[in-house]
């Protein structure tokens, strides 16, 4: 229980040197077990937290402490815990989010880190202080683990206080990034879609839609780029020669894919030869063939796990990214 508190007192010095919040803003909790969390008290400045502003509360809100005072966002931070995987939640009001957010709905990211890291992030108008309308969150938090709270701040979860606050920190700079891009441009642009490589759209899927990892599916998404000349000039461009698979983990379904030759040259059931392998739960894989996940910022949020050496991967970014938009037009069930 001390490392757990210890962390989140180290946490919170990083958010203040930061500037991801000033004065008694934001919080920080961290789950202990299913029943119980802990979590920063109300009125506390993460700069200088100390031992007695941190407790353990019930699910309910209810503090175990006798007179220990939490945090105003207490049934948002236990609602994440009730309702997802999440070990640890950051809450932040960062300046240049904040102004950012209040004048647009969305980001358009000029580095590949941060697509990759942060992916299309949700934007949901805040109307009070505190987040009272929590489901809308959840929602959000089901398929991005950090969603901006418009005209309040941002929302970040993960498998640790270090995972959640690398996520806020990281969506700061790309949005300072993105002022200092428009003060250059000298216009305010509309905000456009993540940078993809220069992707044209995906062709349409013959009508109907598949169940999720079956063979009529995968056999499809086969088809499709094997018929792509886009991504059959970005395979051989990159000389992309590898074997990938991905698995479902609720049945363990796999398939391995051969790609060579510009193309998948053949697939099978059997991963022991994958160069890497992509597993995840079926919420996440069909929130990525439905387009609602960004198959990339999955990985590198702990969504999906990815086996195999990513910055080998990352050589290919250019025909798998063209591969996931072939693969999302193929609906699922």
């Amino acid at each position: 229980m001390q490392n757990k508190i210890d962390e989140i007192i180290r946490i919170g010095k990083w958010i203040w040197e930061k500037d991801l919040s000033g004065g008694a803003s934001g919080n920080l909790s961290v789950r202990v077990d299913k029943e119980t969390i802990l979590i920063t008290g109300r009125g506390t400045c993460l700069g200088a937290l100390k031992a007695e502003d941190v407790c353990t509360i019930r699910m309910n809100g209810e503090p175990l402490a006798k007179g220990f005072v939490p945090s105003s966002e207490k049934l948002f931070h236990t609602s994440v815990y009730q309702y997802l995987d999440a070990r640890a939640v950051v809450h932040v009001h960062p300046t240049f989010c904040n102004g950012y957010f209040s004048v647009h709905d969305r980001i358009s990211f000029d580095t590949f880190e941060t697509r990759l890291v942060l992916g299309d992030v949700p934007v949901i108008d805040q109307k009070t202080p505190t987040i009272t309308d929590i489901m809308p969150v959840i929602e959000a938090l089901k398929n991005s683990n950090i969603v901006v709270l418009k005209h309040h701040g941002v929302v970040a979860a993960g498998e640790t206080l270090n995972d959640a606050f690398f996520l806020a920190q990281t969506l700061e700079e790309a949005v300072k990034i993105a002022c200092i891009r428009d003060l250059y441009a000298g216009t305010d642009r509309p905000a456009a879609a993540p940078a993809s490589g220069g992707n044209a759209a995906a062709p349409s899927a013959s009508a109907g839609t598949f169940e999720l990892f079956s063979k009529e599916q995968i056999a499809r998404i086969v088809r499709l780029v094997n018929e792509d000349a886009q991504f059959r000039q970005m395979a051989l461009q990159t000389n992309l020669e590898t074997k990938l698979a991905v698995v479902l983990d609720e049945t363990q379904t796999a398939y391995c894919f051969h790609f060579s030759g510009g193309g998948i040259k053949d697939f099978t059931t059997d991963i022991a030869d994958a160069e890497f392998v992509i597993s995840g739960k079926a919420d996440y894989w069909r929130a990525i063939f439905k387009r609602q996940l960004d198959p990339f910022a999955a990985t590198t949020q702990k969504k999906l796990k990815l086996k195999g050496d990513f910055a080998k991967i990352s050589r290919w970014y250019v025909p798998f990214n063209r591969l996931f938009d072939l693969w999302t037009s193929v609906p699922v069930k």
